[in-house]
């Protein structure tokens, strides 16, 4: 047996956000086991580890039923959650580790719920992307649907590398029903990890952005809250929106996702430019609500 934590993460109502599997004690599990028990969730899923260095609280792996990834935000949100709950923390400043190196956490209660921020990487942009007329013929729109004018279709990573494309308004976000294996086509040929199609033009004015987020053959076809992809929403448009004249401090947007799929969700991201106008930080975090303690027994699925 071990023990599961059930988490939902980044969720606007009770039945919003996007859950997350918290397996407990997961340095005797092998890599087999740990996919094997993500399919069986069906969703991304995060093993807790001790950590390789001191100066670490603990140590994620985080697997989708189809493979294992470097990074998944809102899983990291979920973990250093309960974590904090665990050990009644209401404020921290620490360490995690995971596949792409140490990654920095901040947590603090606000109004009896715990904010998370967690750190990701400087920006970089591809100079590889997918033309408009691909891009749309993959989403199933006219080419005339895209927003060109807020942004190219490029491919930003601040951790892992998502497909930005900006479309018009939300209505055209919200109808998207795309030919996933044409997507997945171009993921592999333009080595993106899923599309991130987005409007600035939401349907609710207390949001900057709205998004969807389809993932490469990650064993579903849409995710209700994704803070790798927002992140590097984030970083594309502080870049694009400060091009002409980059002032120093912090860029932050609060993005909706998850409304086609009927769980609505909101997630921070913020970048910040330097003196000299480069993006040298960026960030992401929300909250999550711990479900439940469960204990699973891993002979039954392995």
């Amino acid at each position: 047996m071990i023990s599961v934590v059930q988490t939902k993460v980044f969720g606007v109502s009770s039945n919003g956000g996007n859950p997350c599997p918290l397996v407990l004690n997961s340095d005797s599990l092998t890599k087999k086991q740990m996919q094997s028990i993500a399919a069986y969730y069906g969703v991304e899923t995060a093993f807790i580890l001790q950590p390789e260095s001191r100066n670490a609280l603990f140590r994620l792996r985080y697997f989708v039923p189809k493979h294992e990834m470097e990074m998944c935000v809102h899983a990291t949100v979920g973990a250093v959650s309960y974590w904090c709950q665990s050990h009644e923390i209401k404020q921290l400043n620490g360490i995690i580790e995971t596949a792409l190196g140490e990654i920095a956490v901040n947590a603090e209660e606000k109004d009896g719920r715990l904010n998370v921020i967690v750190e990701q990487f400087p920006p970089s942009f591809s100079n590889e992307n997918p033309s408009p007329s691909e891009v749309a013929q993959a989403l199933k729109i006219s080419e005339e649907e895209l927003d060109l004018s807020v942004g190219p279709i490029q491919s930003v990573s601040t951790s892992r590398p998502k497909l930005i494309i900006p479309l018009r308004n939300h209505e055209i976000l919200h109808h998207l029903a795309p030919d996933f294996e044409l997507l997945w086509e171009l993921c592999d040929r333009y080595k993106t990890t899923g599309f991130y199609p987005f409007t600035l033009s939401t349907q609710s004015s207390k949001y900057d952005v709205e998004a969807r987020q389809f993932p490469k053959r990650a064993g579903y076809n849409e995710d209700p809250a994704t803070g790798v992809a927002a992140c590097a929403l984030g970083a594309y448009l502080t870049y694009y929106s400060t091009l002409q004249e980059p002032k120093e401090g912090w860029y932050e947007y609060l993005i909706g996702q998850g409304y086609a799929m009927g769980r609505p969700s909101i997630i921070k991201a913020a970048s910040y430019i330097s003196k000299e106008g480069n993006i040298t930080k960026t960030q992401v975090g929300g909250y999550a609500t711990i479900l439940r303690k469960e204990n699973l027994d891993t002979h039954s699925i392995v």
